[in-house]
């Protein structure tokens, strides 16, 4: 049985593709490895002023969740004695 050229063109297209995709990754990493990172700032000023935001800001957060967390117990609070409220009166309305 003869063999058709058409057969073999998929293999050789995946083949193809497959080793553009290989030197794609190669030349990426390569230019990935290649890149120098920022250099680290001299001035340690600004990461100190940096780290004092950043940990003033957590204290704040902290805070306000305490805040809110104290809020949502009262409400819950509130809630349920209200709720056993209209619980003793439906019950004495019976």
């Amino acid at each position: 049985m003869p063999t058709t050229p058409f057969k073999s063109q998929p293999t050789n297209l995946l083949a193809l593709l497959l080793g553009g995709a290989l030197l794609l990754s190669l030349g990426l990493n390569g230019v990935l490895l290649t890149a120098r990172p920022e250099p680290w700032p001299d001035d340690d000023d600004a990461l100190a002023a940096t780290t004092a935001d950043l940990h003033l800001t957590q204290r704040l957060l902290a805070q306000c969740q305490q805040q809110q967390l104290r809020q949502d117990s009262l409400r819950a609070h509130n809630a349920s004695a209200t709720l056993t409220e209209h619980q003793s009166d439906f019950s004495s309305a019976q």
